[in-house]
């Protein structure tokens, strides 16, 4: 059971046992309650008890539950701690000594869960920064680097070609930053997921891309294929999930403002209101929650007089903890009104208290996901951009061409990266919502290939050539008086001939496999009739090796 995930749900559990207790029942409905509705390991936990105690196999849930408990992992201390507390107040006779009790439990299951939450937080440094060095440092070893170490064959046989290359980039790489993003979510003991049950009709206009990218390379071609492909389809997925993605935003406003209006809901009834009264006008007080407001009257109005389940089926749409919670307060307003309203109180406060003490972890959570957002949508693709513009130049004076097709590996190697990004950062919150991870990919895809096509053509040959002349220009403005006799005694001599800064690569020396001769077309081969000067590629085809007498198929260019 992991242990991270338990003290995460242990704020929860502790209001449900609350809500049970000051409504006025006993500890073992209140762990009967959690067993039904309660989060899924601790939901999993109370059922363990409660079977226990059905079975007769322990005296009671009570002493059940004490013996599940001492059965949870170590690093889940803080969530026995918590439970047992409540445990005790129910035992109390006296009320304000069972509400102290609780709100000592309530602190506990806060402190717990902040300890836990920065444990976490320190635990996402490495991944984030393997992120970054496997996503963006590998690629750029391989597809820049590592070419230019294989000129002159520095590796021998053994260097990497073009296949390999993309297996690696297109398939290791992005298999690598996965198994991370599963330990990621794994860790999170945070983690809520929902949302995912349309997911196959919000990605559909993303088969667009097809179709737009032969389209594309049929009428232009050229490396803005990958950016004409995606830019559509990114745009008719995001009209498509609008929709939803507004309504999970209004959602999670809702839940937020329905959390807040918990205490102010206590107050009212404590001050005499019923709890129609006091809920519709607490949540319709709050612009976020006016609609929640009116579903919440108009369900009343309707329910028939099972308010209890008008409630739950108002409220479970925005947040099914919110709908226990006024379903509980409900409930106990039928028996004593201001009982009810110190219930609402105390949950109230148990709201206010979590979200203060998750509030530096959610800051945290957020900073870590825009540096991974922007790593994918402007850094990694000005990197990788400007690695395959600086093979060009390189490649003309070496001779190398192992660059042809570079773009469109690295590009498709980004769409994945930003997929691979927008479900990493959705694994770092409370919350994972399918179309929130949609919309961050489709935000990211076109940004990053845009940035990166803009990255590739740029002429490096050009800016070098550019500051060249301008250095020449200063250089001559500031020596020309001093240089003035010598230019006068040589002005009838021949202009020196312009340096190139790229000059033409001298012809590629060749060697054999066999034996290790070497071939210098500067030297030539005399001996056997070969003028130096002779490029390999014009040596007669019965041409042989001086040294062993293999032919010309046992030779093996060295690029430098």
């Amino acid at each position: 059971m992991n242990a991270r995930k338990l003290v995460g749900e242990c704020p929860t559990v502790v209001g449900m046992i609350t809500a049970s207790l000051e409504a006025g029942g006993s500890f073992d409905s209140a762990a009967r309650y959690v067993a039904e509705e309660g989060p899924p390991l601790s939901a999993e936990l109370f059922s363990r008890a409660v079977r226990m105690a059905d079975a007769k196999a322990s005296p009671g849930v009570r002493r059940a539950l004490s013996e599940v408990l001492d059965g949870v992992p170590e690093g889940a201390g803080g969530y026995r701690q918590a439970v047992s507390m409540c445990m005790a107040a129910s035992e109390s006779s006296d009320r304000e000594g069972m509400d102290s009790m609780l709100r000592e439990a309530s602190d506990a299951s806060l402190e717990a869960v902040r300890g836990m939450g920065e444990s976490y937080s320190a635990s996402l440094n490495f991944p984030c920064m393997a992120v970054f060095a496997i996503g963006i440092m590998v690629p750029m070893i391989l597809m820049s680097l590592m070419p230019m170490m294989d000129i002159g064959g520095m590796f021998g046989a053994a260097a990497l070609d073009r296949g390999t290359v993309m297996a690696i980039t297109l398939v290791a790489i992005p298999a690598g930053i996965l198994l991370l993003t599963a330990n990621v979510r794994a860790k999170n003991p945070f983690l809520v997921s929902g949302g995912g049950s349309d997911a196959l009709r919000l990605c559909a206009p993303l088969v667009i891309a097809v179709p737009c990218g032969l389209a594309y390379w049929a009428l232009v071609g050229g490396e803005s294929l990958l950016l004409a492909a995606a830019v559509p389809a990114c745009s008719a997925a995001l009209a498509l999930s609008y929709g939803r993605y507004s309504a999970e935003k209004r959602r999670a406003s809702c839940d937020s403002g329905m959390r807040d209006c918990v205490y102010e809901i206590g107050n009212r009834m404590s001050s005499g209101e019923n709890f129609e009264s006091a809920a519709v006008g607490s949540l319709s007080g709050r612009a976020e929650c006016r609609e929640a407001s009116e579903s919440l009257s108009r369900s009343l109005r309707l329910c028939r007089g099972d308010a209890e389940r008008a409630v739950r089926a108002a409220v479970d749409p925005v947040s099914q903890e919110m709908g226990s919670a006024l379903a509980e307060i409900e409930r106990c307003s039928r028996i004593d009104l201001r009982d009810a309203g110190g219930l609402a109180i105390a949950l109230g406060r148990q709201f206010q208290n979590r979200r203060a003490a998750l509030a530096s972890l959610e800051a945290g959570m957020k900073s870590m996901t825009d540096m991974m957002v922007g790593t994918a949508m402007v850094f990694a693709p000005l990197v990788l951009g400007l690695s395959v513009a600086m093979m060009r130049p390189l490649s003309r004076i070496s001779g190398f061409e192992g660059v042809d097709g570079a773009w469109w590996i690295l590009g498709a190697y980004l769409i994945e990266l930003c997929a691979l990004i927008a479900l990493l950062t959705s694994s770092l919150g409370r919350e994972e919502r399918f179309v929130t991870g949609l919309w961050r990919f489709c935000l990211m895809c076109p940004v990053s290939l845009l940035v990166f096509t803009v990255s590739c053509g740029i002429q490096l040959r050009q800016v070098f050539r550019a500051r060249r002349t301008y250095g020449s220009v200063t250089m001559l403005k500031l020596f020309k008086k001093k240089d003035a006799p010598a230019q006068e005694k040589n002005a009838d001599s021949e202009p020196a001939e312009e340096h190139d800064p790229f000059p033409k690569a001298k012809p590629a020396k060749w060697k054999c496999t066999t034996c290790g001769y070497v071939y210098d077309p500067e030297i030539g081969d005399p001996d056997s009739g070969i003028a130096p000067g002779t490029r390999f590629e014009d040596i007669p085809d019965d041409w042989v090796c001086p040294t062993c007498k293999v032919g010309k198929d046992s030779f093996k260019k060295l690029d430098f």
